[in-house]
C-alpha cells in the first residue's frame, strides 16, 4: 500500500498488535458507555465519557493496552447503582413537582410495600429532615460541578 501512495511509510511490526489492542480498548469502553447509559439514560455522551475516564483513571494520552485492561477490570456496579438511584431521584421529584397530590399518593402506596423497618427507617428520615432533595451523590462529586451542572437538582 506504501507503494502505491495509499499509506504512510510506517513500521508494520507491530500493526497488528496496535490493532488488536486498540480494538480490544474501543469494546470495552463500548460496553462500559452502555452500562453508563442504562443507568442514567438521560445523561450525555460526553458526561458518561467524562465519568468513565474519570473513574478508570484514563488520559488522552493513554496507550490502547492500558485504556483496555484499566476499563476491563473496572467495577460499575456500584457506580451504575448510585446512578440508577440518582436517576430516579430527579424523576420522582419532577414528579413531586408537577403533581404533588398524586406523588403523595403514590408515596403511600408505596409505603404499604415496605417492611417494618424500612418504614421506621423512612419515618426517621423524615421526623430529622437530614436529607435535602438536592443531594449530590459521590457519582456526582466524582466530577467537578462545571461538569455535572446539568445534572443538579
Amino acid at each position: 500500500m506504501e507503494a502505491k501512495g495509499c499509506a504512510k511509510p510506517a513500521v508494520w511490526k507491530n500493526a497488528r498488535r496496535h490493532f488488536y489492542w486498540a480494538v480490544r480498548a474501543r469494546v470495552a469502553r463500548s460496553a462500559a458507555l452502555s452500562q453508563l447509559a442504562e443507568a442514567t439514560p438521560d445523561s450525555t455522551y460526553e458526561y458518561r465519557s467524562r465519568l468513565l475516564n474519570n473513574l478508570a483513571a484514563i488520559e488522552p494520552t493513554t496507550d490502547y493496552r492500558q485504556v483496555a485492561e484499566a476499563l476491563e477490570k473496572l467495577d460499575l456496579a456500584q457506580t451504575a447503582a448510585q446512578l440508577r438511584a440518582d436517576h430516579l431521584l430527579r424523576q420522582m421529584i419532577q414528579l413531586t413537582k408537577d403533581d404533588r397530590k398524586a406523588a403523595m399518593e403514590g408515596f403511600l402506596r408505596l409505603a404499604d410495600n415496605f417492611t417494618d423497618e424500612e418504614r421506621a427507617a423512612m419515618v426517621n428520615v423524615l421526623k430529622s429532615g437530614a436529607r435535602s432533595p438536592g443531594t449530590q451523590s459521590h457519582v456526582c462529586s466524582t466530577l467537578s460541578d462545571a461538569h455535572f451542572h446539568s445534572f443538579s437538582l
